[in-house]
């Protein structure tokens, strides 16, 4: 039997901007959702030896999309980090994981790039919860960890 091979967890990390730049871990966030879309035009195009007919779709690739949702728990100490990154592009690299006995895991898909942060919610309470997302702005990068 062959299975997939499926990630465990994901981590989101924030860079720091410097040259040399530094990825640091946004605390809390423990379910991540990566959506990658294909944005497109439609248009009707009709069969010339049958116009009486309805007309069929063609469907034109205009740009790709990916946007990054992760829900948890705003670390109260991130707070500033949020703020200042809030609707800024920056870098950032979301990790794949996999348990392996290790406090860090195995990290077995990363991917990299510009994003811009379009909200960051609190939740407060017993049943507080909080979600980031993050829009991407340009190419972005996915593979094996280096």
């Amino acid at each position: 039997m062959s299975l997939p091979t499926e990630a465990d967890f994901a981590v989101v990390k924030m860079g720091d901007g410097a040259s040399t730049e530094v990825f640091t871990i946004l605390c809390g966030l423990d379910q991540v959702t990566i959506n990658r879309t294909a944005n497109t035009n439609d248009r009707f195009r009709r069969d010339c030896a049958a116009p009486g007919t309805p007309a069929y779709r063609k469907s034109r690739t205009t740009g790709k999309q990916m946007d990054v949702t992760a829900n948890g728990a705003i670390n109260i100490p991130d707070i500033t980090r949020y703020n200042a990154a809030l609707g800024v592009v920056k870098n950032y690299r979301i990790e794949l994981g996999q348990y392996d006995g290790t406090p860090e895991g195995e990290i077995i898909h990363v991917i990299n790039g510009a994003f811009n942060l379009t909200n960051a919610n609190s939740g407060v309470g017993d049943e507080g919860n909080a979600d980031v997302s993050l829009a991407s702005d340009g190419v972005w990068t996915e593979g094996a960890p280096n």
